[in-house]
């Protein structure tokens, strides 16, 4: 009497198995986000206009400008999952009559400035690539591309 192989037919259940589960995880994966996946966010989101406030603050730090600018309108917003959350943003912006000076650093309230008219208006699109990294209360500007439009 030939005794069956158990470790085989054991061995081929298992694959069997997980076979049904791969096929299982490929179709829920078809309706919803894979993981690392770049995401659509809505621009009145208010994460993604607190990352907006951030990336036009280390854009004013940074830039030459002798005034401050401000956001005026989110144009698209998007977040992956890294090693933290990267948030990539399009965005228009206008420079304000606001000054900029050593004293008051980045300690202004944008929302206060006037946006500047006639030849001290200067328009800009900016794309902005955010990284924040909430375990290590970090955020960073990236990278970022204006353009005057």
């Amino acid at each position: 009497m030939a005794r069956p192989n158990l470790p085989l037919s054991t061995g081929l259940a298992l694959l069997a198995l997980c076979l049904l589960m791969l096929s299982c995880d490929a179709r829920s994966r078809r309706q919803g986000h894979m993981l690392g996946e770049r995401q659509n966010l809505s621009t009145s989101d208010p994460q993604v206009q607190k990352v907006v406030q951030a990336a036009v603050a280390s854009y004013n730090m940074g830039s030459n400008s002798l005034y401050y600018f401000r956001n005026t309108h989110i144009i698209k917003a998007e977040r992956q999952l890294v090693a933290g959350i990267k948030y990539y943003l399009t965005v228009d912006m206008e420079s304000t009559t606001c000054h900029k000076n050593r004293s008051a650093g980045d300690h202004v309230d944008l929302t206060t400035c006037p946006f500047a008219v006639g030849k001290q208006q200067e328009k800009l699109r900016c794309d902005f690539e955010i990284l924040i990294v909430p375990w290590q209360n970090s955020t960073q500007l990236l990278k970022h591309n204006c353009v005057q439009i």
